[in-house]
């Protein structure tokens, strides 16, 4: 049987199809079992509430987006995409009873609905479980030889070893390194050197090369490349595979100009998307300001009986280009928390935090204040967390373009705070860049509405840190 050879993006599009399938067949069939209890016949009921289905599909499709079961990494993986699946059904209800309360009466129908919610979870979850399975088989099998066997090879293998995709296969490595060929990196055997990355792609089977070699492309490795592409074989650059994998930037194994290409190069962003950020901003500041002054007696009320100090703590975090700012914040530590040890990384458990101050923190309602900031214009909606100073300076000598988070505007909220645990220590500030970077170089209104719609579940779920 001939491989079919999809890239990841493939893949999400036929999840997303057979999703939108999925969901409509569990629409008629919900109509179905509807009319079972009444003398209209079925295709009557599909004429006049027919229309309901492809929105209701539709409606699931965002929601699934939004709990990344496009990810292939999470829509593939049972335990993760059952829970979602039914987080979905949840908020699809939701989405229903504010509908059905706030229309005409009749418009809609009750039990259809409530069908459909209990059967397209099920089916959804059927449809999931068994292309997860043909993932596994030979006919979506991707071979992969990585050129290079050194850090950044080491770092892609091992991604794929710890995403498990089961359709991933690395066969080997190819490397120079005469001492290199004589072991084996993460397990996997380098197989021989570069100049014979043909030969061993068809002697293994091989569908997919993976180039990660960090220095300047050499003429002799981009002969063997084009070699390989002419023979059907798909070639593929380490960081793309990574960002496309893990949805974060490999910073540690990227080019200096990486960033060019993107809108930063030209100066600024499009005007279409700078309007979207001030609409979001401000409405933002809008509804939140209103939430604001309403809970803010309840809140400081809270505060200041737990734990004496003021209500509001102001700090000193880095803007964009380096200029300084004062953070606006619910104070959620003890007074003075800082006076004795200096500045130190905050840590889930923090024994600084109060009782009041951890709720806050797991609602993300101590970052509330912070309006006070997108009004005076140190911080939109959304964009990377802006760093304290006493931590910038040891993070930027140590961690590799942790500067090009000052390019852009910080944000209350962001990629890394959806993605990523609280960071503690310089490694996890690593990764939090990592998801930083993969914002400034992919943002854009649908990318800012995923972290909106995120946020808020968090802080419903009480996911926040």
């Amino acid at each position: 049987m001939r491989n079919v050879n999809l890239t990841l993006k493939e893949h999400q599009l036929v999840l997303c199809v057979g999703d939108f399938l999925f969901t409509c067949l569990s629409g008629c069939l919900a109509l179905w079992l509807w009319g079972l209890t009444r003398t209209e016949p079925f295709l009557l009921d599909l004429r006049v509430f027919g229309g309901w289905i492809p929105a209701a599909s539709i409606l699931w499709i965002l929601l699934a987006w939004i709990f990344d079961l496009y990810n292939l990494v999470v829509g593939t993986r049972a335990s993760q995409f059952i829970q979602r699946f039914f987080g979905v059904s949840a908020i699809s209800l939701i989405f229903y009873l504010a509908l059905f309360f706030s229309s005409p009466r009749d418009i809609l129908p009750r039990l259809p609905v409530l069908y459909f919610i209990g059967i397209a979870p099920i089916a959804g979850i059927l449809w999931r479980l068994n292309y997860a399975a043909s993932l596994a088989s030979s006919a979506f099998q991707q071979r992969l030889l990585i050129i290079g066997a050194g850090w950044a090879g080491r770092t892609i293998a091992q991604a794929l070893q710890e995403h498990g995709l089961t359709n991933f296969q690395v066969i080997g490595f190819v490397d120079d390194d005469l001492a290199g060929r004589k072991s084996s990196v993460s397990e996997i055997a380098v197989l021989g050197p570069v100049k014979d990355t043909l030969a061993i792609a068809k002697n293994h089977r091989v569908n997919t090369v993976v180039y990660s070699i960090t220095h300047q492309l050499r003429v002799e490795i981009f002969k063997v490349l084009m070699d390989c592409q002419a023979a059907g074989i798909s070639i593929v650059r380490m960081p793309t595979l990574y960002e496309a994998l893990t949805e974060r930037v490999p910073v540690q194994h990227i080019a200096k100009d990486w960033l060019l290409p993107t809108d930063l190069a030209g100066g600024q962003i499009s005007l279409s998307y700078r309007i979207f950020v001030w609409v979001i901003d401000h409405l933002f500041c809008i509804l939140g300001g209103t939430f604001f002054i309403l809970t803010y007696p309840v809140v400081a009320a809270l505060i200041k009986m737990e734990s004496p100090g003021p209500v509001f703590y102001v700090q000193a975090r880095m803007g964009q280009g380096r200029k300084p700012f004062q953070l606006v914040k619910y104070r959620s530590m003890v007074h003075d928390a800082e006076k004795h040890n200096g500045p130190q990384w905050a840590t889930e458990d923090d024994p600084r935090i109060t009782r009041v101050g951890k709720v806050l923190r797991r609602m993300r309602l101590d970052e509330l204040p912070q309006i006070i900031n997108i009004l005076r214009g140190d911080l939109h909606l959304i964009g990377p967390r802006p760093e304290r100073p006493e931590f910038y300076a040891q993070l930027e000598e140590e961690i590799p373009f942790y500067s090009v988070r000052l390019a852009v505007k910080p944000g209350l909220t962001g990629w890394a705070q959806i993605k990523y645990r609280y960071g503690s220590s310089v490694q996890e500030t690593l990764v939090k860049l990592q998801y930083d970077l993969y914002y400034i170089k992919n943002r854009s209104p649908l990318l800012d509405l995923k972290i909106m719609l995120r946020t808020v579940w968090k802080m419903v779920s009480l996911g926040g840190t």
